[in-house]
């Protein structure tokens, strides 16, 4: 594992996200994205969720769910340095990114432990295209 510092991300307050197994979802949240549990909230688990985590600037909050079903995910914002060391930390941990070129942004896509999929969307369009290549 890398211990490459976990890039910033921006935007988003929180999203609901269903997981197959609580305690696995909470290690890569806080392994990959450096998220961590909300200590004035983690009274509300009671094993099945929900288990409220929030990221290391204390901007977007997740709320896990022990569940069935997948959940749509979240689109997190970043600006184009941001998106350019995302991509390069995904790939120290093996995870596939899908990058969309949606003419006026920048997208990747990708998925985690439990099969949810995520993107990091950013609308420093110009900045993105020329550091992509």
């Amino acid at each position: 594992m890398s211990n490459m510092a976990i890039p910033s991300l921006r935007g988003v307050d929180h999203c609901h996200l269903n997981v197959d197994d609580l305690a696995a979802a909470l290690k890569w949240y806080q392994q990959v994205l450096g998220f961590n549990v909300v200590p004035e909230l983690a009274f509300w688990d009671e094993g099945k969720g929900p288990l409220t985590l929030e990221d290391q600037a204390k901007t977007i909050r997740l709320a896990l769910f022990e569940a069935d079903g997948r959940s749509k995910g979240i689109a997190f914002g970043a600006n184009a340095a941001q998106f350019l060391a995302w991509l390069e930390h995904l790939a120290q941990f093996d995870i596939k990114t899908f990058v969309a070129d949606h003419g006026v942004t920048y997208s990747m896509y990708f998925k985690d432990c439990a099969g949810n999929s995520h993107e990091i969307t950013s609308h420093d369009y110009g900045a993105i295209k020329k550091g992509l290549k």
